[in-house]
């Protein structure tokens, strides 16, 4: 992932997201997890107006919790009146709409050494090919808008949907 997808990903602009990674004294990896920590930070600390700092540790505590909770309930210490509730499942589904924008519309890579990692995602594209996924077809989806891709998926539901009931 480039900074621009990363800055796409979070729904922020590049400065903000560099600023914030000084801030916090965080050295950006450029993933798909910090790409939602990151955004988390960004929406607590834009939209609910909290410290970076603060935000920051309510990120850290609502994505460390144990299984994939629907809700999280951060900040509120046994003795607090007041805690932080954190829709994790519309958070994860607005996060990856914007993921898959910033993939899509990121643009590329630039040019330089290939690292380790994408040498092992070659191997196991590779890998997949040989055992009949058909990668191609997973691009060309890849390249529809989510909206597009969320038809599909409904229509395709519908469809399966249908020839259960008349099996």
């Amino acid at each position: 992932m480039t900074r621009s997808q990363l800055a796409i990903a979070v729904m922020a602009d590049e400065k903000w997201v560099e600023n914030t990674a000084r801030l916090l004294n965080r050295r950006l990896r450029y993933t798909v997890e910090e790409s939602m920590w990151l955004g988390l930070v960004r929406m607590l600390n834009q939209d609910l107006k909290l410290a970076l700092a603060v935000a920051a540790t309510l990120a850290d505590e609502a994505l460390g919790l144990e299984g994939e909770p629907a809700e999280a309930v951060v900040g509120g210490q046994d003795k607090s009146s007041a805690a932080v509730v954190i829709d994790l499942e519309r958070f994860r589904s607005t996060h990856a709409g914007a993921l898959s924008t910033a993939l899509t519309l990121g643009g590329a890579r630039r040019a330089g050494r290939r690292s380790a990692q994408s040498k092992r995602k070659s191997a196991a594209l590779a890998k997949a090919e040989r055992y009949g996924v058909d990668i191609d077809l997973l691009r060309e989806g890849l390249k529809l808008s989510v909206a597009e891709r969320l038809k599909r998926a409904d229509e395709n539901a519908a469809f399966i949907a249908n020839m259960r009931k008349h099996k």
